[in-house]
């Protein structure tokens, strides 16, 4: 009887580290099923986006509106969808993609940003912030490096971005930044009766789609 006892305590015993094991399994599993969901995707632009640079000059402010222009990135979004993360971001500009209400501005801006040497002005993203803002709107503070006429300057592009139900994410923003702390001279027109200020502003509004 002693025996029989024994015998049936050791295989309940026996069943407790397979119970242990499989529970453990099945919680690894949900962690890498959670993980798998909340992995990185990349992101291109998409939809209609708008990137337009505003300048001064003695005469009268200017605008030049870029037509065509890449964008690609790492966005993390989470099960409960929710943006936890950006992982890289780069976009790129080329220079005679930027135009403006008049060939002759279009000409000497072309000029003042060597575009026959470095063709693209670039962002790249070294690091992000994202602090909720209330349902699916965040703040986004994209630390990272812009380049332009072939010099590189840290800068910090503080946006708003909307997750829509698509899971693409929307972001808008604007940043003021001077043509001298990249060796640009601003340029001057009609023979030098007008001269650009050396202040711009980018305003931008980008749809990032999967």
């Amino acid at each position: 009887m002693n025996t029989l006892r024994n015998q049936t305590r050791f295989a309940r015993l026996a069943t407790i580290p397979l119970a242990v094991f499989l529970m453990l399994a099945l919680v690894a599993a949900t962690r890498i099923a959670d993980d798998a969901y909340s992995a990185q995707a990349p992101y291109r632009i998409g939809g209609t986006p708008t990137m337009t640079l505003y300048g001064t000059s003695t005469l009268h402010n200017w605008t030049m509106t870029a037509h065509s222009f890449t964008a690609n990135g790492q966005f993390t979004v989470s099960p409960d969808n929710q943006l936890t993360a950006i992982g890289s971001l780069s976009v790129v500009l080329p220079v005679q993609n930027l135009k403006g209400e008049s060939g002759g501005l279009n000409s000497n801006a072309y000029d003042a940003l060597k575009a026959s040497t470095y063709k693209d002005i670039s962002f790249t993203l070294s690091s992000a912030a994202i602090t909720p803002d209330g349902g699916n709107k965040y703040k986004i503070a994209a630390h990272g490096n812009l380049t332009i006429a072939g010099t590189t300057k840290p800068i910090t592009l503080n946006a708003t971005g909307v997750l829509n139900a698509d899971q693409s994410l929307s972001v808008s923003g604007s940043v003021a930044f001077k043509m001298s702390e990249y060796g640009v001279k601003p340029p001057t027109f009609m023979f030098g009766a007008m001269s650009a200020g050396d202040a711009l502003t980018l305003n931008y509004a980008l749809v990032f789609v999967q």
